[in-house]
């Protein structure tokens, strides 16, 4: 709250602030068990699902939509206190996967613990659960650093659709902290124990600094032209992927795909580029690297935020003279483009796909190696893959 421009801070009086702050982001919890019916306007969204962890796209979409909207419906009413305790179970819901706990973890507690047997003073102790254990315990503040938040959309449906995909990303950020911070806990490092938390909280601040900022842009209609410029790409480099790790060929076999950098015969790490461009000719700025055959698949929603999805393949200069893919984007479930078969001479080909109008759209990046190609050669490029932003999209989807 502390980071909002000071034009939002004025739009509340101090004491619903603080009722946000103190009384209204644990509803949830007070809900749980069915032991507060009163609260069920607030905890019961249509789509029903933990209001603790991410959900699934197709649930989590439609209800941080319903409670944008009703934490809007009831501010336009001016009923501000309604409206703070709508709020306070949105930020609440997306504040927990940013803990470095069960709500975040790929892993359950047995798994854990085989990997990291506790100490003998320890063996009392959860890892992943808040009862009885490590994960919310510590003594840290918050760093004084400043953040300017950011806007994620200037319509409920696109607002929703980054919102859902930060609290992805942050879960993620919160998993990569569960093994360093108890390892700190079974050495006895309090104070390394206390940083791990300390980052993962700065992390999950931003991302609710990023919600109030865009929820009182979207109550004013106020939006700075830049941050609206900034929202017409977005590379799909920054979702993250719906898909299954599988083992393909050499040399990605383990690891499909490497975001950002790419594998060479021998697994060596390369910057992205095509091999039929010299390396001062372009740059590369984000992208995938990838093996054969493999399909990365995303899921992208509401389908009416972005219309079109853009990028440029190709092999990589590492690719051998055997190398020989062909590249398909898959589009719930159709074959919407797909171009020959491509060699390391071949020049990178340029890649354009609209996008339907559907609730959640399935994309699929696939690459499809030549029977008679050798797959070490088969270095694949995704250069530059990027979601572009529908020109219209309406300020409320009612369904």
């Amino acid at each position: 709250m502390s980071q909002l421009p000071a034009w939002q801070k004025k739009l509340l009086r101090p004491e619903d602030w603080q009722h946000l702050q103190s009384d209204y982001t644990s509803l949830q919890d007070a809900h749980a068990g069915g032991k507060s019916p009163h609260l069920d306007k607030y905890c019961l969204p249509p789509a029903r699902l933990s209001l603790h962890d991410v959900g699934s796209i197709e649930a989590s979409l439609p209800d941080m939509q319903w409670y944008i909207q009703q934490t809007l419906d009831h501010l336009a009413r001016n009923e501000t206190d309604e409206a703070m305790k709508f709020l306070g179970v949105l930020c609440h819901w997306n504040e927990d996967p940013g803990c470095p706990c069960a709500h975040s973890s790929p892993i359950n507690e047995a798994t854990l613990r085989r990997l990291l047997p506790p100490t003998a003073g320890l063996a009392n102790k959860n890892y992943l659960f808040g009862y009885g254990g490590i994960a919310d315990i510590g003594k840290y503040t918050l760093p004084e650093e400043p953040y300017r938040p950011q806007l994620l959309g200037t319509t409920i449906p696109e607002a929703a659709a980054r919102i859902y995909q930060h609290q992805r990303l942050l879960r993620a950020h919160a998993a990569a902290l569960i093994i360093p911070l108890v390892q700190a806990e079974i050495a006895g490092n309090a104070d390394q124990a206390d940083l791990h938390r300390q980052t993962a909280a700065l992390y999950n601040a931003k991302h609710v600094a990023d919600i109030l900022y865009n929820l009182f842009c979207l109550q004013e209609k106020r939006f700075a032209i830049e941050e609206v410029e900034a929202l017409k790409t977005q590379p799909l480099t920054a979702w993250e992927p719906d898909t299954k790790m599988q083992m393909i060929s050499h040399p990605y076999y383990v690891t499909p795909f490497l975001i950002n950098q790419s594998l060479d015969a021998g697994r060596k790490l390369h910057p992205l580029a095509f091999a039929s461009e010299p390396e001062t000719e372009t740059t590369i700025s984000h992208g995938i690297g990838m093996g054969t055959p493999y399909t990365l698949n995303y899921k992208i929603g509401p389908g009416s935020v972005f219309d079109r999805l853009t990028c440029r393949v190709g092999l990589h200069p590492t690719a051998g003279a055997s190398g020989k893919v062909a590249f398909a984007i898959i589009v719930n479930g159709v074959v919407t483009a797909k171009t020959k078969f491509l060699t390391p001479a071949d020049k990178p080909e340029v890649i354009d796909v609209s996008l339907p109008e559907t609730d959640i759209v399935t994309l699929g990046l696939q690459t499809i190696p030549h029977p008679e190609s050798n797959p070490l050669h088969n270095l694949a490029v995704w250069g530059e893959p990027d979601l572009i932003r529908a020109e219209h999209v309406p300020f409320r989807l009612d369904h």
